[in-house]
């Protein structure tokens, strides 16, 4: 499934990626299959100016632990960060859900049709993720 305003845009991955490129300042190629299994070279990208990424991880940060994706990332220790958020689409009656954040060097995002606001149904599937990756 893909998240977007009125239209699909972006998937979960490339949601995973942007997170992973905020928080590094460098691209990071989504993969869900290695690309040594078929020879595929990474896509690659030009990475983000240090100030940047700096503010990203600020407002981030924020989000996760004061923000509206508090609760949802309560308890994750270490360098936490998220962005929630909704989406509507074309005749849909409820919004999609999606989520996106990072604990450490890991980032994940998900996305749930029809799931409403994104720390209902998208946040707490990312957060999981995140708790069991470290």
């Amino acid at each position: 499934s893909l998240i977007g305003q009125g239209q699909v845009q972006m998937s979960p991955l490339n949601m995973a990626s942007v997170t992973a490129t905020a928080t590094t300042g460098a691209f990071r190629q989504p993969v869900i299959v290695p690309l040594r299994l078929d020879g595929r070279a990474p896509a690659r990208a030009r990475g983000l100016a240090p100030d940047t990424v700096r503010q990203l991880r600020a407002m981030m940060h924020r989000t996760a632990r004061s923000g509206t994706a508090a609760g949802v990332m309560a308890g994750l220790s270490g360098d936490v960060g998220a962005k929630t958020g909704s989406a509507e689409t074309d005749g849909a009656a409820r919004s999609d859900s999606w989520f996106t954040g990072y604990r450490g060097d890991v980032a994940a995002a998900a996305m749930v049709q029809d799931g409403g606001h994104g720390i209902d149904a998208a946040g707490p599937i990312v957060a999981t993720v995140l708790r069991n990756a470290g």
